[in-house]
């Protein structure tokens, strides 16, 4: 009894599936791939998408995207030497920052070579002076970094100042 209600149990559902071929599935995967592949190209302020396999293109009308020109501030720059000067000076507090965690594993190396060397030449005369030598160019590099941050603060200020929007430094 409970076997042929299995059966037809497993019948039903497989009659049910099959309402949806593999082949099926396989155009609308295709369908969508297609889709999600197409190009958009803005031209003469017209959209046009063309799809990756065809050569058709479809045309939309779309208004052009509208791009202030020249909009500056009080001192005359314009978002493109304000987007430079702050790229330039985070690049200058990135790499300040890199050369402290250099200096810092190399004085942590110097240190661990110190403890482990037993003869006193090489503790004394040799691994001392570098130390003392890293250990001072880590001083003069952390120095650095505090001065890049200051220059970007300063440079934050100085847009402000100017009247230019906050989204110019970013």
């Amino acid at each position: 009894m409970k076997t042929t209600v299995y059966i037809l149990l497993v019948l039903a559902f497989a009659i049910d599936c099959s309402a949806q071929t593999l082949a099926d599935v396989a155009r609308r995967e295709r369908a969508r791939q297609k889709q999600l592949h197409s190009v958009v190209v803005v031209a003469n302020g017209v959209t046009t998408t063309t799809a990756a396999s065809t050569s058709s293109t479809t045309a939309a009308a779309a208004p052009p995207p509208v791009v202030s020109p020249g909009v500056k501030d009080n001192q005359g720059h314009d978002e493109k030497y304000w987007r430079t000067q702050f790229q330039k000076a985070r690049d200058d507090v990135k790499a300040a920052e890199d050369k402290v965690q250099l200096l810092d594993l190399k004085v942590k190396e110097l240190n661990t070579q110190l403890l482990r060397q037993s003869d006193i030449y090489n503790r004394e005369y040799r691994l001392g002076p570098e130390i003392a030598d890293t250990q001072k160019q880590l001083d003069e590099a952390r120095a650095s970094v505090d001065k890049a941050k200051q220059k970007l603060s300063d440079l934050e200020d100085d847009l402000r100042r100017a009247g230019g929007p906050p989204g110019w430094s970013r």
